[in-house]
C-alpha cells in the first residue's frame, strides 16, 4: 500500500466520515446513545452511507458497534446527535415506521422462527402489504433460489448459514433502500460464513446499499466498499475495506496477526 492510501485512512479518522459532494443516503451525526440512563456506548459516532455503497463496521468487543445501527433503527435511546436519512431528521422514529421508510434490520439473534416454514417466515416480512407478497416472493427468490426451492421447509431444520439467508430474505421483502446487517456471520462455520458473504454481497449487487457490523474483519474488509473502525464509541479510523487492511496502525491495533498474513 502506498503511504498516501494509509494516511489517508488515518487522516480521515481524526475528522470523522469523509466528506460527500451531497447528501449521503443515510447517516449517524456525533450519535450518543446507551442502553442505560446516563451510561453511553456511543460517544459521538459519525458514520454514512452512500447510495449502493456496502460499508463495514468493524472493532473490538464493546466497541459499540451493535448498539450504532441499534440506535440507527429505533431500538436505542439516543441521547446526542441524529441519524439522518436523505437529510431527513428520523432521530429515535419507531422500527415500524423506519420500514416503511426503507431501512430494514436483521439481528445478529433470534432472527427467524424455527417453527415457522420459509414461505411463512417471508410472508411476516411483508405482512403489512400482502397483496404484494407474490411479486416481492419473485424477487427475492431470484437473489436466492433455495427460499422457493425450499420454501415449505421449517426453518429449525435448516443450517445456520440458510437461517441467515431466510432472515436476509425476509427484510428484503420490504423493498428496502439501505439494510443493517448486525454480524451475519456469528457463530457459523468457515465455509458458512463464506455463503453469508456471498450472499450479501449479492443483496449489495442488486441495488441495496449496506451498512454491516461483523466480527469477522478480514472478511468484512474484503467485500465493503468503505469501512469504519469503531474504538469507544466511537469512529477512530475510516476508508475503503483494502486501505484499512493495509493500513499498519489498524493492522496493529485492531486486525492482529491473521490480517498481516492474509495481506
Amino acid at each position: 500500500m502506498s503511504t498516501d492510501a494509509g494516511n489517508e485512512s488515518s487522516n480521515q479518522s481524526s475528522t470523522g466520515a469523509p466528506s460527500t459532494t451531497g447528501t449521503p443516503l443515510l447517516k449517524s451525526q456525533d450519535l450518543v446513545a446507551g442502553y442505560i440512563p446516563e451510561v453511553n456506548v456511543l460517544n459521538g459516532c459519525t458514520v454514512h452511507v452512500e447510495q449502493g455503497e456496502l460499508v463495514g463496521i468493524i472493532g473490538p468487543n464493546g466497541a459499540g458497534k451493535s448498539t450504532l445501527i441499534k440506535a440507527m433503527f429505533g431500538l436505542v435511546p439516543v441521547r446526542g446527535g441524529q441519524v439522518l436519512l436523505r437529510g431527513e431528521d428520523i432521530t429515535g422514529a419507531r422500527a415500524h415506521h423506519l420500514v416503511a421508510k426503507g431501512l430494514g434490520y436483521v439481528p445478529q439473534n433470534d432472527n427467524v422462527f424455527p417453527s415457522l416454514t420459509i414461505e411463512e417466515t417471508l410472508q411476516m416480512g411483508i405482512y403489512l402489504r400482502p397483496k404484494e407478497y407474490g411479486e416481492r416472493f419473485k424477487t427475492v427468490a431470484e437473489l436466492f433460489p433455495l427460499l422457493e426451492q425450499r420454501s415449505h421447509q421449517r426453518c429449525g431444520s435448516l443450517s445456520g448459514g440458510e437461517r441467515q439467508v431466510v432472515a436476509m430474505g425476509r427484510a428484503l421483502m420490504t423493498t428496502p433502500d439501505v439494510l443493517f446487517l448486525d454480524e451475519p456471520s456469528a457463530g457459523l462455520s468457515p465455509i458458512m460464513q463464506d455463503s453469508v458473504f456471498e450472499a450479501v454481497k449479492t443483496i449489495n449487487d442488486s441495488g441495496v446499499s449496506i451498512l454491516m457490523v461483523e466480527q469477522n474483519a478480514n472478511s468484512c474488509l474484503e467485500i465493503s466498499d468503505r469501512a469504519y473502525v469503531l474504538d469507544q464509541g466511537r469512529d477512530a479510523y475510516t476508508g475503503t475495506g483494502r486501505q484499512l487492511m493495509e493500513d499498519p496502525k489498524v493492522v496493529e491495533l485492531y486486525l492482529g496477526t491473521l490480517a498481516r498474513i492474509a495481506t
